[in-house]
Formats: C-alpha cells, sequence, structure tokens
C-alpha cells in the first residue's frame, strides 16, 4: 500500500526540519524522512552551535541575514526560549584583497558601512589587549556586536516537536531508495514503504547530487571533509573567548591555507565544561570529493591535526590540550553559494550550504514553503538558482 502525503521531504537535517516547521500549518500531511537520525555526525547539521552574523562581503547575504534574524525572533517567542545567543562576532587578520569562502574583512566593512550595521575597527595590538588572541603587526579586526552562535541542537529539536504536534510524521532510519515525478511523486524507501505526494523537497545535504542527478542537472558539487576541534582551556579564562574567523594569507607551496574559526566557551564555571571549538575552515584538495560515502571510521589525517594544532597553540592563548576532533562533510559549490530552487513541477531543493547555511534556517525553510505553495519567495533567489552559470559543469 502507498501512504499519500501532501509534502514529503528527503533529509532531516537543518533544511528539511526547518522547512517541515514553515509548512506545518499550511498543509494537512508532510512525511519527512532520513536515513540516519536527526543531527547525526555523517551530515552537516550536527553538533551543538553554528555561526550567526551579518557580517558579509556579499551584501546579498547581508541581506538574507537581516530576513533571517527576524524570523528567528519570531521562532524563538514561540518556543518561549532563546534559540541564539549573542556575543558579537571578530573577524581578524590578513587582508590581501582576494575574497575567501567567508568574505574578507575590507569588503565585509564596506558592506556593514553600507548597511548601517553597527561595528567596531580594531587593530592588532586592541584585539591582543581585549581577547587572548596572538597577532601579528598589521593585523586588523572588525567585531560586529550583534552576532553570536545559533543553538543548533536546541533548534533542530524544537522543529521536530513541533512538526510531530501538528500532526506530522517523521520516519528516521530508513534510507529513501528511489524518487519518481509525474502527476505525483512517488517514493520508495529502503524497507519497502511506498509514499506518495503532491509536492516533494529534497534536503540531503552531502546526497544531493543523486537527487539532482535523478532529475537531470548536472552540476558543479564538491564535498570537503572540514577538520573542528575541542580545546581544553584554562579555566580563569573561560569567559575571556570570542567567536571568530582568522584570515591569513596562504603561502606559496604551503598546505596551510590560512582561514581559521573559533567559538567562545559555551559552558559554565559550575558544570566545568572548559572547551573552545576551533576549526579549520579550508580542506586539502586530497580529501575533496565529488561524491559521499560516510564513514564512522573516517580517518583524520595527521598532518592535518598537526596544522590545526599549531595554528591554536601558536594564536589562542591559555590552551592546555585537544580533547576530540571531528570531520564535518560541507557540500561546496564553486561560488561559496547555495542552491534554493524548483527542479520541475513538484519538486524543490536546498543544496550547496557550503557550510555557512544553518544561520539562514528560518529564510531556506520560508522561502522553500513559498515555492511549494506557488507564493511569492521572501525576496529574489535568483542567485540561489540551480542553474547559475557558477554552477554549470
Amino acid at each position: 500500500m502507498t501512504s499519500y502525503y501532501d509534502v514529503i521531504i528527503i533529509g532531516a537535517g537543518m533544511a528539511g526540519l526547518s522547512s517541515a516547521y514553515a509548512l506545518r500549518k499550511s498543509v494537512d500531511s508532510i512525511l519527512v524522512c532520513d536515513q540516519f537520525q536527526i543531527g547525526n555526525t555523517f551530515g552537516s547539521s550536527s553538533g551543538s552551535t553554528r555561526m550567526f552574523r551579518a557580517m558579509y562581503s556579499n551584501p546579498y547575504y547581508c541581506q538574507a541575514a537581516k530576513y533571517s534574524n527576524v524570523l528567528w525572533e519570531s521562532q524563538e517567542k514561540h518556543y518561549g526560549k532563546k534559540l541564539r545567543v549573542s556575543h558579537g562576532l571578530l573577524f581578524y587578520g590578513e587582508d590581501w584583497g582576494e575574497e575567501t569562502i567567508e568574505g574578507s574583512i575590507c569588503a565585509a566593512k564596506q558592506v556593514m558601512q553600507r548597511q548601517s550595521i553597527p561595528l567596531e575597527e580594531l587593530t592588532a595590538k586592541e584585539i591582543s589587549a581585549r581577547w587572548p588572541l596572538r597577532t601579528k603587526p598589521g593585523w586588523q579586526g572588525l567585531f560586529e556586536p550583534a552576532a553570536g552562535a545559533v543553538l543548533s541542537c536546541e533548534s533542530l529539536s524544537f522543529w521536530k516537536n513541533e512538526v510531530i504536534r501538528c500532526g506530522h510524521k517523521i520516519r528516521l532510519g530508513t534510507k529513501v531508495v528511489s524518487v519518481s515525478d509525474g502527476t505525483d511523486v512517488n517514493v520508495l524507501l529502503e524497507d519497502g514503504t511506498k509514499a506518495s505526494s503532491k509536492r516533494c523537497i529534497i534536503a540531503a545535504g552531502p546526497w544531493s547530487r543523486y537527487f539532482l542527478e535523478l532529475f537531470g542537472y548536472q552540476v558543479q558539487l564538491q564535498i570537503w571533509p572540514m577538520l573542528w576541534a575541542y580545546y581544553t582551556i584554562e579555566r580563569d579564562r573561560m569567559d575571556t573567548y570570542p567567536q571568530w574567523f582568522c584570515f591569513q594569507e596562504k603561502a606559496k607551496n604551503d598546505p596551510d591555507q590560512g582561514l581559521y574559526y573559533g567559538f567562545p566557551c559555551m559552558g559554565d564555571k559550575k558544570n566545568g565544561t572548559d572547551l573552545i571549538k576551533i576549526g579549520i575552515d579550508w580542506a586539502p584538495d586530497k580529501l575533496k570529493r565529488s561524491d559521499y560515502t560516510p564513514s564512522a571510521n573516517m580517518t583524520i589525517p595527521t598532518e592535518l591535526l598537526q596544522i590545526l594544532d599549531d595554528f591554536v597553540f601558536s594564536y589562542i592563548e591559555g590552551v592546555r590540550s585537544r580533547s576530540e576532533a571531528h570531520l564535518c562533510p560541507y557540500t561546496m559549490s564553486t561560488d561559496a553559494g547555495f542552491v534554493l530552487d524548483r527542479l520541475s513541477k513538484n519538486i524543490f531543493i536546498f543544496s550547496h550550504g557550503s557550510g555557512q547555511a544553518f544561520k539562514f534556517a528560518p529564510v531556506i525553510g520560508e522561502n522553500l514553503k513559498r515555492l511549494v505553495l506557488d507564493e511569492a519567495p521572501l525576496f529574489d533567489l535568483s542567485p540561489w538558482s540551480v542553474k547559475r552559470a557558477a554552477l554549470q559543469v
């Protein structure tokens, strides 16, 4: 027998659950399905925190962040609890006139000034005097006071519970083996379950290539396994670390590509969680893949761990030791931009999150909802088109 739904959503990560949340009161029945559990370590939505910010070199993303923050506030009001913590964000380091996947200090400054977003400009000495960060002469900084961290685990749980509370279904632990598009969308799960719907959202993260090719789209997409780790810190410094991105120009023939990020200590002295999260915001070419097969035993290259450790112990004061390390798959586009588009009359997709999508979760969910309901999007989505020139093979 085939179960019928108004909307089927493939993927129960950030994009799948945020779109189910947005749709929960607009349709009678939703099925969200995922081959793993919510927040699993094989996808891109795992972990307890993600950054949110308006500090972008691209004014389009700066404006999208403004929309997103309004929607986050609405969701927090509905939840009755905070889904974000504001503690600011520091961009610091070198500015050599080139854009990285996170932008650049100079261009972000120009965009924020044009958008009248409050920021502080800092010298290298001022940065090191304010935070336990070592700097080099000539480095500069920008601080966005309103930025902070999204509580990503809390957000996933909130969306999941609200979707279930409204009578919709979430099916976990069973892989989608086929999707066919016709008058209706027909989905077959690995255990033989059949489901059909009027509309289907694909939010499959690192597995997006299969679905894109299934519906005739040959686009550029790479999976970058990105390294991040927790480090123990001196207890008396727990309240002193900022949230930051560090920009350094890559030297010729140097394997270190120079872009790093870090979170403040999100614990407290009472429970003794004296850890900070620091990661590499690039991947060596030899680790980049066009297809993704998850493995619980994915080995982190020793030389990559050494590069991260070298940066941490050279530039971050008060760090005692590395506690644990992880690889997280980023679904990357060539222009570090998203895909949010219609693949056919009945099928819609979010993909190419490029490691920066979670902060835009309410915007992603709301725009997917509007596409499904044939309503106008919140703003022009053409920069996220699956057909844009930057993605073509």
